[in-house]
């Protein structure tokens, strides 16, 4: 039965069962790829730790840079608190080469109640390996009590000149 459109009197459109069907087949991939937000993203295949806030905080320089090797389609799990309003915090300087490797969904180890004030979600920012490269992704702890900024370098409080930074060398196979 071939498709078919059929005007009526009235101006409107009619389709038949078979274009109507075509359509629904056609769309059926679309509304598969829509996902109600409940599901996790999958735990990351690799995944490195940043230093505990007190001893980032206490840290008077640069932490060794860490490599990882991955595959494309692999992905790396940068752990700690996620960023939010918290005072002390490790916040992305930067997500290296978006050719090499793109930011994913965070995945949430840790989840804090909704009440609860000052509290950081623990978990994983994570990044996904796209194409073989490699590149860099910083971090830099924050004291946001004493007013230091994620690219301030020198400031009116000498602690935030010495602020602990985090490096990771991604190589992409």
């Amino acid at each position: 039965m071939a498709a078919h459109l059929r005007t009526t009197g009235g101006g409107g459109m009619h389709r038949s069962p078979a274009l109507a069907a075509a359509l629904l087949l056609a769309l059926t991939p679309l509304l598969a790829a829509c996902d109600s937000g409940s599901a996790s993203p999958p735990k990351p295949t690799t995944e490195i730790v940043l230093p505990g806030l007190q001893e980032a905080h206490d840290a008077a320089s640069p932490y060794p840079v860490s490599t990882v090797t991955l595959a494309v389609g692999q992905s790396l799990g940068v752990r700690g608190a996620l960023p939010s309003g918290k005072a002390w915090i490790w916040t992305t300087t930067s997500t290296g080469d978006a050719a090499v490797v793109r930011p994913g969904p965070d995945f949430i180890t840790d989840r804090c109640a909704k009440d609860m004030i000052g509290c950081s979600d623990e978990g994983d920012q994570v990044f996904v390996a796209v194409a073989p490269g490699t590149t860099t992704l910083s971090w830099r702890f924050i004291d946001r009590g004493r007013h230091c900024s994620a690219t301030q370098g020198a400031s009116a409080d000498p602690a935030c000149a010495k602020a602990s930074t985090k490096s990771v060398e991604v190589t992409v196979r």
